[in-house]
């Protein structure tokens, strides 16, 4: 009996010291100082849930909150623990069982102040057709690509000879337009 509770005393004598050791490493106190910090991006000042604190002389700000008002799309993978930040913001592709539909075009017209265009269709064996003049929806994803590098753009951007890919909602307005040149 002696044996078995010096062996059970040795155990979690090493377990919990284990357990600590651990801990050591994942975990660390740290003195951080609140200061009012403000967050100001293209010279307007933004509030955030999150306030921005001073550790070593460094102010941390919520880069989530940050990118996403720099119009730039941030993922988070629990993984391998790695936050993916992307130079442009995507949209997803075009989902046929939601009644969306893909089309190919060349923009013949453009109306800026009403947001739509008008494009002369490419078809393809797998093409559907589509009403020429297209309406933008207000939350619209315009990409440029050329290579591998994307980039968004704005409305005001496009311009009439645009080769586009346009992914066009159940509603029949545009929700994201692809340009690759």
């Amino acid at each position: 009996m002696k044996l078995s509770r010096g062996f059970i005393f040795t155990f979690i004598f090493i377990f919990l010291f284990s357990v600590t050791v651990l801990a050591d490493g994942v975990y660390k106190n740290i003195k951080v100082y609140f200061e009012n910090i403000s967050i100001n991006v293209d010279g307007s000042k933004i509030e955030t849930d999150v306030e921005p604190f001073i550790y070593n002389d460094r102010v941390y700000v919520p880069i989530r909150f940050v990118a996403e008002k720099l119009d730039k799309e941030v993922e988070w993978n629990n993984e391998t623990k790695t936050v993916l930040i992307k130079s442009y913001k995507d949209f997803p592709e075009c989902n046929y069982l939601e009644g969306e539909k893909f089309v190919y075009g060349l923009i013949t017209s453009i109306d800026y102040e009403n947001k739509r265009i008008v494009i002369e269709q490419h078809f393809d064996d797998n093409s559907i057709e589509v009403t020429p003049l297209l309406e933008l929806d207000e939350n619209v994803v315009i990409i440029l690509k050329r290579n591998d590098k994307k980039m968004n753009i704005e409305f005001k951007d496009l311009v009439v000879g645009d080769d586009v890919g346009l992914v066009i909602n159940k509603y029949g307005k545009i929700r994201g337009i692809i340009i690759t040149i």
